[in-house]
């Protein structure tokens, strides 16, 4: 269990409501505050993380299914689910051996996050090609298995194609929901999966669904630009705050 679940719960409630008005976050924000505060493993939070993207997508994703883009999750899998073991199998090894490199790369995926939510790229004249969603889904599986954080590269790449805003967001929900079923497969596979982890994951549940509610009725009263540019700085001090303490520790 996290040193502290009142404040580990805080951080889900804020990360949730960052996640409803910008679309992704809650694992890059939770990931952060528990490295930063010390209020847990990056292991444990991460597969928690899995057992919250997973009851979100149900309730998100199922109904909506149809609208999702199959070529691109189809071709998105192929790079990501191998790249995803790699990068669970890794996370034990770097948490059991190098724990100052594991806190430097999330720092450095923290920043990277917020620089895609900064990021406007230009849509492409056509689709990329299957290549390109499977090289992309090979990078977000990896850091998707260390850290249950695959968004970054996916989120950019899909972005820039020229298809409409409501297929690209509910193709994201869908790969990241199913980012989370195979990682908790995995992790559970590998003897991981504990009693206390599930635990975490479940308590976090309500306060999931509550923020994401309140996140969606009640977003922020200020513009789409001025809330990227908050959310970027807080990434980006988060982000440093943990790369800062890897590398003087």
């Amino acid at each position: 269990m996290p040193e502290s679940l009142p404040l580990f719960l805080l951080a889900v409630a804020i990360g949730t409501y960052i996640q409803a008005v910008t679309g992704f976050a809650l694992g890059i924000f939770l990931l952060a505050a528990v490295t930063l505060l010390h209020l847990g493993s990056i292991p444990a939070t991460a597969t928690a993380l899995n057992i919250m993207n997973l009851a979100l997508g149900a309730v998100v994703v199922v109904p909506q299914l149809r609208k999702a883009d199959g070529r691109i999750v189809a071709q998105s899998l192929i790079g990501l689910v191998p790249a995803m073991v790699i990068g669970v199998l890794l996370l034990g090894y770097l948490n059991s051996n190098a724990q100052n490199l594991l806190k430097a790369l999330l720092g450095a995926v923290i920043i990277a996050a917020g620089l895609v939510l900064v990021c406007r790229p230009d849509p492409l004249p056509r689709r990329s090609s299957p290549a390109a969603f499977v090289g992309t889904g090979f990078l977000g599986g990896f850091f998707g298995g260390l850290f249950s954080v695959s968004g970054p590269p996916i989120v950019y790449q899909l972005y820039r194609q020229p298809i409409p805003v409501q297929t690209i967001r509910i193709t994201l929900l869908t790969l990241f929901s199913l980012a989370s079923l195979g990682r908790l497969v995995v992790v559970g596979l590998h003897g991981d999966l504990t009693l206390d982890v599930v635990k975490i994951g479940l308590l976090s549940l309500p306060v999931v669904a509550v923020m994401a509610w309140v996140g969606n009725r009640f977003p922020p009263p200020v513009s789409e630009r001025t809330l990227r540019r908050g959310i970027f700085v807080l990434l980006m001090l988060s982000g440093g705050g943990t790369l800062l303490m890897a590398l003087t520790a």
